[in-house]
C-alpha cells in the first residue's frame, strides 16, 4: 500500500512538473523566450509559425543607424553606445562602436525604454523622482526602468514611434545632449 501511495505521488509530481509553465523571456520587451528551451530544433517538421502581426512603428533602420552615427560624432571623446527602439519598445538597433564598452547598449536601452514608457526624456522622469511617489515607486518596480539623462522619445508629428537611449558620456545630461544632435538629423524624416 505505501508502494502504491508513493507511486501515486511520483505520478502526480511528474505530470505537475510536465504541466509547468515554460519559462517567459527575461522581461524585455519584445523577448519571447528561449525557443525549444535552448536546444537544437526538434527532429521532424517544424510546428506553423503564427500568422504575422502589424509591426510596430518605429524608425526605419537607415534613418536609426543615420542618427546613431550622428549621436556619436557628437559625443565624440567619449565611448557611447546607442539604443533605438520602436513603440512596442522592442529594440531596432544597438550602436556600439569599436572601443566602446557593450553594457553602454544596455543602459541606453534602459534609458530609452523608460523615456518611451513615461512619454518625456528620461532627464524630466528624474527630476518628477523628486516630487511624485508614483513614479519612483514605478521606477523601483521595473529593473528596466533608468532615470538618468539619455533616454529620448522619437516622435512622428505628435505621434511618438520610439526612443533613443544613450550611454557612455559623463554626465548624463552630455547623453542626452549627443542624443538631441542625433534626433535633430533624422526627427523630419521619421514615419
Amino acid at each position: 500500500m505505501k508502494s502504491l501511495i508513493v507511486s501515486t505521488a511520483l505520478i502526480f509530481a511528474c505530470v505537475g512538473a510536465s504541466a509547468a509553465p515554460t519559462p517567459t523571456g527575461s522581461g524585455f520587451p519584445g523577448d519571447k523566450g528561449r525557443p525549444f528551451d535552448g536546444l537544437p530544433f526538434p527532429p521532424g517538421p517544424m510546428p506553423p509559425r503564427p500568422p504575422e502581426r502589424p509591426l510596430p512603428r518605429g524608425p526605419a533602420l537607415d534613418l536609426a543607424v543615420e542618427a546613431a552615427k550622428a549621436i556619436v560624432e557628437a559625443c565624440k571623446g567619449y565611448h557611447v553606445g546607442v539604443s533605438i527602439i520602436d513603440s512596442a519598445g522592442t529594440p531596432k538597433l544597438y550602436y556600439i562602436p569599436d572601443g566602446t564598452d557593450g553594457s553602454h547598449a544596455y543602459t541606453g536601452f534602459r534609458k530609452a525604454y523608460t523615456a518611451l514608457t513615461f512619454k518625456m526624456p528620461t532627464s524630466q522622469v528624474g527630476a518628477l523622482t523628486k516630487t511624485d511617489p508614483g513614479v519612483v515607486a514605478r521606477i523601483k518596480a521595473d529593473p528596466n526602468l533608468l532615470t538618468f539623462a539619455g533616454g529620448m522619445v522619437l516622435k512622428a508629428g505628435d505621434v511618438v514611434i520610439g526612443a533613443v537611449g544613450v550611454s557612455g558620456a559623463e554626465p548624463s545630461a552630455k547623453d542626452e545632449e549627443c542624443g538631441l544632435v542625433g534626433i535633430g538629423k533624422i526627427k523630419h524624416r521619421l514615419k
